[in-house]
């Protein structure tokens, strides 16, 4: 598989991406290439946006990466270091080799570095970013340095979409850096290769005690969320849905999926041009649209449910620029409105105990953000 990605990356990336310019003396076969542009979105009040960083070995040497930096490209103020450990947590390598946790990238490898870039200036137009790295065999190897071109830094408006569920406690379940979250998960379709999830939530209803099963864990209907309405975000047309997916009454009989299975039932709604509302994993014969229909926003178009590729009852949502599940790029999108209760920031925690609580313990409204990594909210129903 990781072979077939390196392949993948090479046919798709130079329509997306810019190709970074060396400015060392000689020609460096190391591909290094950064977005044109990034859309920014507020996260607990700061300006955030997710990217990729990918390397590409088209040469014989090999070359270990020591520190990637983002850099202001008209004060040369430096706004992100990655080095050591967080470099280490932030790159994967996709070679058969696999050699991750050593930076370092073979002849033939293609690598990655996921970025999560918080601008405090939305002054900023454009950065620019240094890759330092070494090239050559240990003890006559080579300190190198490439420098990226600029990219473009925007904090328009970006997506904005209302409640997709209803009343309750929900934990948003996502972390940047989880090296098997769908911040990290690359799905290739029709020979390009894209991270459809980049932004996803999943949604878990929790009580007021940080409970989301009454009773045994095993048993499916004994979720909280389960059975949940699920919400139209906008007044927009049903796009595409698929309901065919059975469940089964216990998590151990949960039958295990292949990619293209991974979604379950789902639905999905074109909520502008090129921007599709995916609501995945619903409960079998809870679809209530079909496509070509125009629903009202707030209006119930299922209920959470236990299909596809998925641990536990909960509602996988994202939105994306073609109307593929998986064959399509995730971009950023902000929520009208919701009550910010606190947040897991222990993860393990999760079902055992509450949430961490705000320091006056009063939720806190917000407009037009994202809830923060495995944060608690309650959506508003305006």
């Amino acid at each position: 598989m990781h072979s077939t990605f390196k392949s993948l990356f090479i046919i798709f990336l130079p329509f997306l991406f810019l190709i970074i310019s060396c400015k060392n003396d000689r020609d460096i076969p190391l591909k290094v290439i950064a977005p044109t542009s990034l859309q920014f979105i507020t996260i607990d009040g700061k300006s955030t946006a997710y990217y990729e960083f990918f390397l590409i070995n088209s040469g014989l040497d090999t070359f270990k990466i020591s520190q990637l930096s983002v850099m202001d490209s008209n004060e040369k103020l430096v706004y992100l270091t990655l080095k050591k450990e967080s470099l280490i947590n932030s790159f994967s390598n996709y070679s058969n080799n696999e050699e991750t946790k050593n930076l370092q990238i073979n002849p033939g490898d293609t690598a990655l570095i996921y970025i999560e870039f918080i601008a405090l200036n939305k002054e900023i137009e454009s950065i620019h970013h240094q890759i330092h790295f070494e090239s050559g065999e240990v003890g006559k190897s080579e300190n190198l340095t490439l420098q990226s071109n600029s990219t473009i830094c925007h904090f328009l408006d970006p997506i904005v979409v209302g409640a997709p569920l209803q009343s309750g406690i929900f934990a948003s379940i996502y972390e940047p850096s989880w090296e098997q979250g769908h911040r990290r998960v690359i799905y290739a379709i029709d020979g390009t290769a894209r991270i459809p999830g980049r932004y996803a939530i999943d949604f878990m209803q929790i009580d007021s005690t940080g409970k989301y099963v009454n009773g045994d864990e095993n048993v499916v209907a004994n979720f909280l969320g389960y059975g949940a309405n699920v919400l139209a975000v906008a007044v927009v047309v049903v796009a595409s849905v698929r309901s065919d997916f059975s469940e089964s009454a216990t998590l151990s009989e949960h039958p295990d999926y292949f990619a293209e299975d991974a979604t379950g039932n789902y639905i999905s709604l074109k909520i502008g041009n090129r921007q599709f509302a995916f609501y995945e994993h619903l409960q079998p014969k809870s679809i209530r649209v079909k496509p070509g229909q125009k629903v009202k926003k707030g209006e119930v178009i299922a209920a959470l449910g236990f299909t596809g590729q998925s641990t536990g009852p909960h509602l996988h949502f994202h939105v994306a620029d073609a109307d593929s599940p998986l064959g399509a790029e995730g971009i950023p999108f902000v929520f009208e409105s919701f009550n910010w209760l606190g947040s897991y920031k222990n993860f393990e925690h999760f079902g055992k105990s509450k949430w961490q609580e705000l320091d006056d313990k009063i939720p806190l409204l917000l407009i037009n953000e994202r809830p923060q990594p495995n944060g608690v909210i309650q959506f508003r129903m305006d």
